[in-house]
């Protein structure tokens, strides 16, 4: 319950911090939203790998397997960017 209580009030001071933010910043947080196809998928990436990590170190998980599971899938999307965006030889 601590943890959910400290994503509200880090979500709040960052919401309220927004405003604040230098002119530049405000309006490349969310350009990134709006852009082609790679900074989504970068985006959504480090979305995904930050849920993975709180759900594993957050959660009192009582057999292994779940983290385990957890850290593959979280490691999965990285993997198959790295993969589809190799340069082919002809």
């Amino acid at each position: 319950m601590q943890s959910l209580r400290t994503a509200v009030v880090r979500a709040l001071g960052a919401l309220l911090r927004y405003p604040r933010l230098r002119a530049g910043i405000r309006v490349n947080l969310p350009s990134l939203v709006r852009r082609p196809t790679w900074p989504r998928v970068v985006l959504g990436q480090a979305a995904w790998a930050m849920l993975c990590a709180l759900l594993i170190t957050r959660i009192p998980w009582t057999e292994r397997t779940v983290p385990i599971v957890l850290f593959w899938a979280c490691l999965v999307p990285s993997v198959a960017t790295m993969w589809f965006d190799r340069p082919r030889s002809s």
